[in-house]
C-alpha cells in the first residue's frame, strides 16, 4: 500500500472522468508519498528538492521530483478522452504511465518534460506506453516488478518481439512485424529514458546501455515523389487557395521547405516577416522551432509566399497562422489530409494520392536537392539535419528503380 493510500488520497483513475473538467489526470502529484528516495536517503517533504548528495566529493543530482499531478499536464501531453476533446495524446498512453509506482512515475514525468519540444514529447510518450503494454502481457514470473527493475534482457526479448510480429498491446496492427526504422526509435527512446532515470540516481543502472537499436535500411523507407508529382501538387495547391488558403499554403510551405510538419503546428502569424538582405532584396521569412528545439529563420519560396499573403492581412501577431475549423491547432493528420487533397486537385490518382504523407514532400526535397548536384553539405544545412549520415541517406541510388541491374540484365536476355 502506498502513502498515498494511507492518507485517504484516492488515484484519479479509479473514478468517473468528469466531463466539465478541461483535463482528466489519471495520477497525482507524488512528492511526499514515500518517505525515502530509491536509495534510501530521506528525501524532501511535499514541494520541495529532494536534498542533493556527494560522491566522491562532487554534487550528485537529487532524484527526480515532478512537479505535476499527472504527465497529461505536461505541455503538449494533455490527454484525449473521447472525440472532440482535443486531447494531444491518446489517454490511455497517459495512463499506462501514471500507474506507475512512485519512483518511476517521477523519474518519466520529469524525463518527458526534460524534451525540447512537444512533438517530442508525444512521440517518446507513445514508446514509452507501447513499452510498458508489452511488460504487462508478460507471465508473472516473466514480469518485473517495476519499470525502473527492467533488466537488459527484457530489452532485448522487446526488441525481438517487436521486429518479429509478436506485440499484441502498444501497436496499431497487432501480430505484424514493426518496420527496424520504427522499432529503432522505440529503442533509442528507451535508452534516453533508463539514461535519464540512472543519470538522477532513480536507477542504480542502466539495463539499455548495451541494447543496440536493429539496423535500418541505408537509404530509409520514404521515397519521394516523381517530379511530375511534385508539380502536380504544387499545382493543386493553388487551385486548393481557392477553398482551403490554410491548407494550401501549409502545402506549398511543406514542398517547398523540405520541413517536417510538426514545425507548422505551432506558427503564428507573427513568425512571418518580411526581411531585407545585403543585397537590399525583400524576403518574405518563416522562423520556427525544429526538431532540436532551436529556432531558425527561413526566406519563403515563390508560391509560399503567393499563398500566405492572405492569411497574414489584419491578423494579429499572436494568432496561430494555422488553425482546424474550431480554432485549436492543427495536427500531422490535418496536413496528410491537405496534402492529399492538393494532389486530387493537382491530377495525382486517387489511388495514389490517398498514400501520400507530408514526409515524402521532405524525402522528394533533399533527394531533388542532391539531383541537381548540391553539395551535401549545403543539403544537410537545407534539410537542417544535425548529421550528415541523415541526409546522405536520401542521396542513394535506389530511388532510380528504372535503372537497377534487374531491369538491365532481363532486358538483355529478352533480347537474346
Amino acid at each position: 500500500m502506498t502513502s498515498n493510500d494511507a492518507a485517504g488520497e484516492h488515484h484519479p483513475a479509479h473514478r468517473r472522468p468528469d466531463p466539465a473538467e478541461p483535463l482528466q489526470p489519471s495520477a497525482i502529484l507524488r512528492p511526499g508519498d514515500a518517505a525515502h528516495g530509491p536509495t534510501g536517503h530521506a528525501t524532501a517533504g511535499p514541494g520541495l528538492p529532494a536534498p542533493a548528495m556527494r560522491v566522491h566529493d562532487q554534487d550528485v543530482a537529487p532524484p527526480p521530483r515532478a512537479l505535476v499531478r499527472s504527465v497529461g499536464e505536461i505541455a503538449g501531453l494533455s490527454p484525449r478522452r473521447h472525440r472532440g476533446d482535443r486531447g494531444e495524446v491518446a489517454g490511455h498512453d497517459v495512463d499506462r504511465v501514471d500507474a506507475l509506482d512512485p519512483v518511476a512515475w517521477h523519474a518519466a514525468a520529469t524525463w518527458l518534460q526534460s524534451l525540447k519540444t512537444a512533438e517530442t514529447r508525444r512521440t517518446y510518450l507513445a514508446a514509452l506506453s507501447g513499452f510498458l503494454a508489452w511488460l504487462n502481457t508478460l507471465d508473472a514470473q516473466r514480469r518485473p516488478p517495476g519499470l525502473l527493475a527492467v533488466t537488459e534482457d527484457h530489452l532485448q526479448a522487446y526488441k525481438d518481439d517487436a521486429l518479429n510480429g509478436r506485440l499484441r498491446h502498444g501497436v496499431r496492427e497487432p501480430g505484424t512485424p514493426l518496420a527496424a526504422n520504427t522499432v529503432a526509435k522505440r529503442i533509442t527512446t528507451l535508452r534516453s529514458f533508463f539514461k535519464y532515470a540512472h543519470r538522477r540516481r532513480a536507477n542504480d543502472h542502466n539495463p539499455a546501455m548495451y541494447v543496440e537499436p536493429p539496423p535500418t535500411p541505408r537509404g530509409g523507407r520514404t521515397f519521394p515523389l516523381s517530379k511530375t508529382e511534385a508539380g502536380q501538387v504544387r499545382e493543386g495547391a493553388r487551385m486548393l487557395a481557392e477553398t482551403r488558403p490554410d491548407a494550401a499554403a501549409a502545402v506549398a510551405m511543406l514542398a517547398g521547405l523540405g520541413t517536417r510538419s510538426g514545425s507548422l503546428l505551432a506558427l503564428t502569424v507573427g513568425d512571418i516577416r518580411t526581411l531585407v538582405d545585403f543585397h537590399g532584396v525583400r524576403h518574405l521569412t518563416v522562423s520556427f522551432r525544429n526538431k532540436g528545439g532551436m529556432e531558425e529563420l527561413l526566406p519563403l519560396p515563390t508560391l509560399a509566399t503567393e499563398l500566405l499573403k492572405p492569411l497574414l492581412a489584419g491578423r494579429a501577431a499572436t494568432e496561430l497562422l494555422f488553425s482546424k475549423r474550431d480554432g485549436w491547432p492543427i495536427d500531422r493528420w490535418w496536413a496528410r489530409d491537405a496534402l492529399r487533397e492538393a494532389a486530387r486537385l493537382g491530377g495525382i490518382p486517387a489511388e495514389r494520392a490517398a498514400e501520400l504523407h507530408p514526409h515524402m514532400l521532405r524525402s522528394t526535397y533533399i533527394t531533388h536537392a542532391f539531383a541537381l548536384g548540391i553539395a551535401p553539405d549545403k543539403v544537410q544545412a537545407a534539410a537542417r539535419h544535425a548529421s550528415i549520415a541523415t541526409t546522405l541517406r536520401y542521396n542513394h541510388p535506389d530511388q532510380d528503380l528504372g535503372g537497377h541491374v534487374a531491369y538491365q540484365l532481363e532486358a538483355d536476355f529478352d533480347d537474346a
